[in-house]
């Protein structure tokens, strides 16, 4: 095969541990892979090698983890356990009594705006369902909508709307002459109430508790997995570190090693497994 500048390859990866995201890092992700050998010598050759075994083989990735929140914690501490209660989303419901022909209604959380017009012969239904439809659409928005009306509805239909951030609130708004009201009332929520009880962890098995790590370039789409880097069994001793600086991201700089697969005894692949 001829050379190809684009065999080159840079950029960052996603960390995916046991099938979720690990989000954010800082500071890059390194891989490091190490051989060890023998040397065969014998006396005829004196210190010549006559040959060279492989004697063993490691491997090991460091992930300096940026969002350092409670769950991660837990997934790369052996022997930690997650302890508490979770809190209640905050909700609004958002009532589309009438509708009228070839008219805009809109709903605003938080500043962001979700604006539909309405067609020649509309119902509430219609209207609910293309707001429904706006509202999940925006990955980065602040609530989730749903509805129980559908496009014949034509009575008055209800959106709900469920926040996603257990520890905050949102503010909602609509402007069309249809809603029941201007300002929907907010029911708030409640925080998460969690910690992280770490124990010594003394005799943990870690190959039970290995999972499958996968490094994927943020360049290739999720479902490209042709320059996958995976290790079918890591695991972490817990090891961790991390800092309280004024003008620097709290890390945790967690270190993965792989362990050979007991029947194939593979250690680690890159491409697409498929």
């Amino acid at each position: 095969m001829p050379s190809n500048t684009r065999n080159v390859k840079i950029g960052v990866c996603q960390i995916f541990f046991d099938g979720v995201d690990l989000g954010y890092t800082k500071g890059g992700v390194e891989v490091s892979v190490s051989t060890e050998t023998y040397d065969v010598n014998i006396d005829q050759f004196g210190k010549t090698p006559i040959n060279q075994l492989v004697t063993g083989r490691q491997c090991s990735v460091k992930v300096p983890l940026a969002e350092t929140t409670i769950d991660n914690l837990v997934r790369v501490m052996p022997g930690a356990n997650k302890v508490g209660t979770p809190g209640t989303p905050a909700t609004s419901d958002v009532v589309i009594s009438t509708v009228a022909a070839n008219t805009k209604y809109a709903v605003t959380i938080d500043g962001i705006k979700y604006e539909t017009t309405s067609d020649s012969s509309p119902t509430q239904g219609e209207v609910a369902l293309a707001l429904v439809a706006l509202i999940n659409a925006n990955d980065s928005g602040y609530a989730s909508a749903s509805t129980t009306a559908n496009a014949s509805t034509n009575t008055a239909a209800t959106i709900r709307l469920t926040g996603k951030d257990n520890n905050s609130s949102f503010i909602v708004s609509t402007s069309g002459a249809g809603f029941a009201s201007a300002n929907p009332a907010v029911t708030a929520n409640t925080i998460d109430r969690f910690r992280v009880d770490v124990t010594s962890g003394v005799g943990s098995d870690l190959l039970s508790m290995a999972r499958e790590l996968r490094l994927h370039p943020v360049g290739k789409p999720l479902g490209d997995k042709s320059e996958d880097f995976v290790i079918p069994l890591a695991g972490t001793g817990g090891g961790l570190q991390f800092a309280y600086k004024l003008e620097e991201e709290r890390v945790f700089n967690v270190e993965f090693k792989a362990y050979a697969h007991p029947s194939t005894k593979l250690l680690f692949s890159f491409g697409d497994a498929a």
